[in-house]
């Protein structure tokens, strides 16, 4: 856990080194973005020989229009789904036959950031915030023919830190590390 804050701190810190201060942030009141994204690094401890693909994220901000301090509040919400599996077939001394192992996992969740006024540019715009839901987890086992399916319903709660790079007004890239189905997303921001 300690070293999982401490990628969290440098991560921030180097989001925080590579933006220029300045009081002229992208962002403003009453602006929406929709982030689509692909995770990496599970958030979930499973046996290592698990595979899958990526994970796959869509989240909605909407930018209150009052400022709050030195920056602005979004809040909005978020869906991530991810799922790998694992498949043995043969004979390996302890184990004999065919068996799959697959785990899903789908987050539903909302969603709260603050943009600092302070850090952000017109090219850079840092954020920090919490989100909070439900993470839906469905297993499936089959084992020689036989079939045992299970499903679990977990709450979940996350600070998150990210960062976005605008090509242009609308179209930005962004990174973001926090707990959901993945510990770090990256992808693309449109802004409307």
């Amino acid at each position: 856990m300690k070293m999982n804050v401490k990628r969290l701190a440098l991560a921030a810190a180097l989001i925080v080194g590579l933006s220029t201060p300045k009081a002229n942030a992208q962002l403003k009141g009453g602006d929406n973005l929709v982030n689509v994204g692909i995770g990496f690094g599970s958030a979930y401890s499973y046996a290592s020989g698990y595979k899958g693909f990526p994970a796959v994220s869509v989240s909605f901000e909407r930018v209150i229009p009052k400022e709050l301090g030195p920056g602005l509040l979004a809040v909005g919400g978020i869906v991530s789904y991810r799922k790998i599996s694992d498949k043995f077939e043969g004979n390996n001394g302890e184990v004999y036959g065919t068996y799959k192992n697959s785990y899903s996992n789908t987050v539903i969740g909302i969603r709260g950031t603050y943009h600092w006024e302070q850090l952000n540019t017109e090219k850079y715009d840092v954020y920090g915030g919490v989100q909070t839901g439900l993470r839906f987890e469905n297993y499936k086992s089959k084992w020689d023919g036989d079939t045992y399916k299970d499903k679990y319903t977990h709450f979940y709660g996350s600070i998150i830190v990210g960062g976005r790079y605008f090509f242009s007004s609308n179209l930005s890239a962004f990174a973001e590390l926090g707990y959901d189905v993945t510990w770090t997303k990256v992808g693309i921001s449109f802004k409307f």
